[in-house]
């Protein structure tokens, strides 16, 4: 066991707002104050250090104070797989508390994927638990000469050894936790990280993951298996309890009556929202065709057939987005993922692993899922690597031997059926589950074809194309579909705008909670028609056509991606706030003078989403990435959408340049897309962060 020892003096206040100080516990702190805990794990210390009241104002928490943390302890070109390159787990000024929305937090790195910034968020309990445990945040460096855990037992932190987890999968590494620690909250990665697939993901509790831009390969990199999280510390008070549970009161009063939370909050959920309505809004089969003809197979009933929990998923949260769903309908299996309360389903992974795939049938994509979050493996990156190969062997640019699957397992636990024998299971192509599946798993393992794959889709491409400068386009290039290196998701760009500039130019490349979606603002027949009323403070003034390419559209895309960057930044979920859930901007202002006591308003809060965009452009542009990388895959302005309601649709180069080329104006950005010296000031970034040189 290594015991990591915290430094014996205090020392000064530095330039940049942190304070070292002694180590041991110093008493209840202020919730004005962020306290720090810095893992070096090459030499196995653990210390301390504070952010001042000034500091941890301007930067909030979530991936913006990360990002700044990143920017001013790093230098550009670091190899996100060094040991020196950190790995940020950050709650916020707000975050973590047992209230509507709050239970969350984020984890933030230079992605192996983009070589930018890397971000992801996870509900549940671990951001509940990291609250709990006192610290604000946790920066961890070096790599360590043996697996590692690090464990926060009471608010005391610790290195313990991790060898005999290593191999296991995310919910075998919770279980042997769980009985070395008793009752804790487990980050941990699976295979998939610890063979640093540049789409692994870090899972926390078995079914809430830190899913997209790479960090499990991060954190695998740095052989640490887990951080897990028993008992309480020196968590920040609460100023004013009694507001923050009366928000949390008439949240829970508004569920039923407010379309989306009363959709999320019942079975099946969220994850449950492919069908034949929905048509020409998903991507199929590596989107070269948006006609599902199996979009029955989606059908509610497939999904409570496999249901194995609902409720209780985020802590003191009333909304219970997450469900939790058995890979099949046998009881025994059934009874596993209840008692485990493994097998969640987030919005995304439902359509990258099932229609992306032509897969006709819900259970086959829920298998893929919870394969996905066992073996630790971001399930959108998955889903669009694996429909990239179908594609390329569809149409002839690699052999059924150059991604044979015969002979893996499909799963630790067993899993598909059927493909030993190098039959038709063992072919990788669109409808294939069986073929998924073991591919799933030798790629989580670097086996065979896998071993390529788990580059992703973009350098998996390059190899293909015999190309080293990844994305240069043409032959496989062209069909990885891909933005700065981070695959699509499976919300067509084609039919949603506002959505595509998201895509094109999101810091940590494309997702679909940048903002909320154009067709919620659809002039024609708006999918939640009180979005925009909720959306008026934001500065959207009217609806639009979802597919419209206009300077309007863009300054409502703006708005609202300045709000959910403002979420981000406070890890308030977007899945209980406005457009078209219940937090209101307001309401977010009062909890965060609820929770510290400062006098925080509207424009503050707007403020923070605003100063996250600016700082994570700036680090991105120190990384090397330029206006270039603010691009789309060429399907969606070549090819236009071929079934549904907005058959006929795709994206206008020109228009969409225009576009881009208006956003940076918005932004304060020059024609290069880097902010200018007024926009740094005007954000209180110049002195933080010297500029985007």
């Amino acid at each position: 066991m290594l015991n990591g020892t915290l430094p014996s003096s205090r020392a000064s206040i530095r330039d940049d707002g942190v304070t070292v100080i002694a180590g041991g516990r110093h008493g209840r702190r202020a919730a004005r104050e962020a306290r720090i805990l810095r893992v070096d794990l090459s030499g196995g210390v653990l210390r301390e250090t504070w952010v001042d009241e000034g500091t941890w104002r301007t930067y909030a928490g979530g991936s913006l104070l990360a990002t700044r943390l990143l920017l001013i302890e790093t230098g550009a070109g670091l190899d996100p797989l060094e040991p020196a390159a950190p790995l940020v787990f950050a709650s916020s000024i707000v975050a973590g508390r047992r209230a509507a929305g709050l239970p969350r937090f984020t984890a933030a790195a230079k992605s192996p994927l983009t070589g930018g910034i890397g971000e992801a968020r996870a509900e549940g309990p671990f951001g509940v638990a990291l609250r709990a445990s006192g610290f604000d945040a946790i920066v961890i460096t070096g790599r360590a000469d043996r697996p590692l855990v690090l464990a926060i037992v009471d608010g005391r932190p610790r290195l313990v050894d991790g060898a005999e987890l290593w191999g296991l999968d995310t919910s075998a590494v919770v279980d042997a936790l769980g009985s070395r620690l008793g009752p804790c909250s487990v980050a941990a990665i699976g295979p998939a990280g610890e063979r640093l697939v540049r789409f692994a993901s870090i899972v926390t509790d078995r079914s809430f993951a830190l899913a997209r831009t790479g960090l499990g390969a991060v954190m695998g990199a740095k052989r640490l298996k887990a951080v897990a999280i028993a008992g309480e510390g020196d968590p920040a008070p609460v100023a004013d309890g009694d507001t923050l549970e009366a928000i949390t009161r008439s949240y829970a009063s508004r569920l039923e009556s407010n379309p989306v939370t009363r959709w999320q909050l019942h079975p099946p959920g969220f994850g449950a929202w492919v069908g034949s309505a929905a048509i020409g809004t998903f991507g199929v089969r590596n989107y070269t065709t948006s006609a599902f003809p199996d979009a029955t197979g989606y059908a509610p009933r497939a999904f409570l057939d496999r249901l194995a929990w609902s409720g209780g998923g985020c802590p003191g949260c009333p909304s219970d987005c997450i469900k939790g769903f058995a890979p099949s309908t046998d009881p025994n299996e059934l009874d596993r993922a209840r008692r485990r309360r493994a097998g969640g389903l987030h919005q995304e992974a439902v359509a990258a692993l099932g229609p992306n795939l032509g897969i006709a049938h819900a259970g086959d994509a829920l298998r893929l899922n919870e394969l996905a979050l066992r073996l630790g493996l971001d399930p959108v990156s998955l889903g669009f690597t694996l429909s990239f190969a179908m594609e390329c062997r569809e149409r002839g640019l690699v052999s059924r031997a150059d991604v044979d699957v015969t002979g893996a397992d499909g799963g630790a636990d067993g899993g598909a059926d059927g493909a030993a024998d190098g039959g038709a299971g063992a072919d990788l192509r669109f409808g294939n589950a069986e073929a998924s599946m073991r591919m799933t798993e030798r790629i989580a393992r670097r086996e065979g074809a896998g071993e390529w794959l788990a580059e992703g889709s973009c350098r998996a491409a390059a190899r293909l194309d015999g190309d080293s400068a990844p994305g240069s386009g043409g032959g496989a290039s062209a069909l990885a579909l891909h933005v700065k290196g981070l695959e699509v998701t499976p919300f067509d760009p084609r039919a949603q705008a506002g959505l595509a500039l998201g895509f094109a130019t999101a810091p940590f490349g494309p997702r679909y909670d940048v903002a909320e979606h154009d067709a919620d603002f659809d002039d024609r027949a708006p999918a939640w028609p009180h979005a925009l009323e909720a959306s008026r403070p934001l500065g959207v003034e009217r609806l639009l056509p979802a597919t419209a390419q206009t300077p309007e559209k863009v300054r409502a895309y703006a708005a609202l991606a300045e709000f959910w960057s403002a979420l981000d930044a406070l890890d308030v979920c977007p899945f209980a706030s406005i457009p078209v859930r219940i937090l209101s901007l307001d309401d977010v202002a009062t909890i965060c003078r609820a929770v510290t006591g400062w006098d925080v308003g509207t424009d503050e809060v707007m403020a923070w989403g605003a100063r996250r965009l600016q700082l994570m452009r700036v680090y991105n542009l120190r990384e090397g990435l330029t206006a270039a990388d603010d691009r789309l895959p060429d399907r969606f302005f070549d090819e236009p959408i071929d079934a549904g309601p907005l058959a006929g649709s795709r994206l206008d180069r020109d228009a969409f340049a225009a576009m881009i080329a208006t956003y940076y104006e918005l932004m304060g950005w020059d024609r290069d897309g880097v902010p200018t010296a007024a926009t740094l000031a005007a954000h209180g970034l110049d002195r933080a962060v010297g500029g985007p040189a």
